[in-house]
Order: structure tokens, then C-alpha cells, then sequence
């Protein structure tokens, strides 16, 4: 199951010099040549041209930086520009070595206006600068739990439908795979927050938190225990509405209730007559039955299915 963002184990086109001008002769070698392993040296006045090229396109990025965090400390500066200032830095702190620079440049002073803004635009954007900058990177989580920016991030889940999702993508960014910001969240509620955000009728909203959840139980067996205390498995089940075709809700709700129930408990809650969970599985098999594009949903149902209500004899009532 996907949260619909980039593959942050996806390389990136490399942005050094040295980088660039192998990546170009390499792309220029295979144009000039049908046998690449037959190919010549550059040409010297052709490899000069390419370089001289090459500089022409590179930055300074810390300049670049600077000069966007100008607009957005200017309070005479309209919500437009702050909002294309904050593209440009998404843009360069992409890469790891330039969101720590951006902290070591006094970046961060315009991570608590922008969540502050009147203008929704720039509330969004300041989230999606804050999960690229977290994103798989341990110094900048830490330097972003330091600033105290969760509670304001966890307020921001009930936000317009926009910025909500943003909101949840950004923390989701915190607090994976860094257990200090994991920590700081569970104590302020987030858990609570999170299986809130999975019954919601924002559709994006709901997938984003499921993948958070789903995310945290398969590396955290004592947080599934957790939500399954807080009744997430009934939740989700309620969340379950059968559907004729691909639904990517649906989808989620059914991985989410697969993490789940390699518990026990949730297993046996997850048999609770009041729930129909098994008539919904059932139904769920035999309106998508034959159709490739809803077969992740068939396989999630019919391993809930045999985990929850298989016996010796087969499928029963419980």
C-alpha cells in the first residue's frame, strides 16, 4: 500500500558537476553510437562546449535559499510570492546535504509563521517543506521536534481538506522511522488522532493515515497492540463498504485490517457478530471476482477470511 507520495528509495538524477557532465556524456555516447561498447573518447572541443554548458545551469543553492526566505520573512510580501519562495526551496531540499544546510542557514525561523498563515496556500506549502525536509532524514527530525512544530501539525488535521492531508504527510514524514518524534506524537494523542483521520470523509486523508498506521504497527508490535486497545479494528471494519469496482479506500481499509489482525486479539474482535465483517468480505470476493485491477482486494479479503473465520472444515459463522 502506497500514501500516494514519492518513492523516497527512488535515486535521484545526480545535481554535482561531476555528476552532471557523466550523466551527459553518457546520454550524448549512446545517441552518437549504435554499439556503446565501441565508442570513442569526447571530442576535446565538444567536451569543452558541454561543460561550459553545464556551468551555465548550476546555482548557488544556498544563495537561491536566502534569497526565498527573504520574501517570507517580509511581512509586507503577498501570500503569491511566499507560496512560489516556498516551491523554490522544496525544490533544492530535496536532496539531504541541502535541507541540512537550509537548518544551518537559520532556515527554520519560517516554519512556524507559514503553519500560521491566514493563507491556506502557504499553510500547505510550509507543510510540504517540512515533510521534505524529515523525509528519511534523522538530523533535520530532530531539529524539527526540538522547534515544536507536532502540536501544531496534529491541529492542522482539521484544517480544510487540502491542507489536512498535507498535515498528515508531513507528520507522517516525522515520525517514521525516527522514534523520538514517534514518541512525542503517541503522547499527545496522535494515535487517537490518527484512527480519527481513518473514519473521516476525506478520502485522501483517510488513505494517508492508514498508511501512517499500517506503517507503525508493522514496525512497532507494541503500537498495533496499542491502537487495537483504542478499538482501531472496529473502526476500520466500520470504514469497510463493499464496492463494484477499484477503490482505493476500500483497498486501504482492507491492508490496514490485514497489519491488524496479526495480533490475536484483533482477530477475535474482529469475529464480533455486530461487525459483519464476514458477510462483507464475502461480498467484497464476489463483486470484484475476475477483475485485475481489484485483486490486492480480493487477496486482502480472502486472507481475512481464512484468518478470522477458517476452521479445520473451512469458512463458518463464528
Amino acid at each position: 500500500m502506497s500514501d500516494g507520495g514519492e518513492n523516497p528509495d527512488q535515486p535521484r538524477q545526480p545535481r554535482n558537476m561531476q555528476g552532471l557532465l557523466k550523466f551527459a556524456m553518457e546520454a550524448t555516447q549512446s545517441e552518437d553510437a549504435p554499439n556503446p561498447a565501441h565508442v570513442d573518447a569526447m571530442d576535446p572541443e565538444r567536451r569543452q562546449f558541454l561543460e561550459a554548458a553545464l556551468k551555465s545551469l548550476t546555482v548557488d543553492v544556498i544563495h537561491e535559499i536566502e534569497k526565498a526566505m527573504k520574501v517570507l520573512t517580509d511581512p509586507e510580501a503577498a501570500d503569491e510570492d511566499k507560496a512560489e519562495a516556498l516551491d523554490v526551496i522544496i525544490d533544492f531540499v530535496q536532496d539531504i546535504d541541502a535541507a541540512n544546510d537550509f537548518y544551518k542557514v537559520g532556515g527554520f525561523v519560517i516554519i512556524q509563521p507559514g503553519l500560521d498563515s491566514s493563507s491556506s496556500e502557504v499553510r500547505t506549502g510550509t507543510l510540504r517543506l517540512v515533510a521534505e525536509l524529515s523525509q528519511n532524514n534523522p538530523t533535520c527530525q530532530q531539529h524539527l521536534l526540538e522547534a515544536n512544530i507536532l502540536p501544531r501539525l496534529v491541529e492542522l488535521l482539521s484544517d480544510e481538506a487540502t491542507v489536512a492531508v498535507q498535515a498528515m504527510h508531513a507528520i507522517s514524514c516525522l515520525v517514521r522511522h525516527y522514534e523520538p518524534c514517534l514518541a512525542a506524537f503517541i503522547e499527545m494523542g496522535g494515535l487517537e488522532c490518527l484512527l480519527g483521520c481513518i473514519q473521516t470523509d476525506n478520502d485522501k486523508l483517510r488513505i494517508k493515515s492508514s498508511f501512517l498506521m499500517s506503517n507503525l504497527c508493522t514496525e512497532f508490535a507494541a503500537v498495533r497492540d496499542e491502537f487495537i486497545k483504542l478499538n482501531a479494528v472496529e473502526g476500520v471494519i466500520a470504514s469497510i463498504r463493499p464496492s463494484k469496482e477499484y477503490e482505493p479506500k476500500l483497498e486501504t481499509a482492507l491492508s490496514t485490517l490485514n497489519v491488524l489482525t496479526e495480533s490475536s486479539e484483533a482477530v477475535i474482535r474482529c469475529q464480533e457478530a455486530n461487525l459483519k465483517l464476514k458477510s462483507k468480505l464475502e461480498t467484497i470476493l464476489k463483486l470484484n471476482n475476475g477483475k485485475d485491477e481489484c485483486l490486492e482486494q480480493i487477496e486482502y479479503a480472502n486472507t481475512l477470511l481464512k484468518r478470522c473465520f477458517a476452521t479445520e472444515h473451512g469458512l463458518t459463522d463464528r
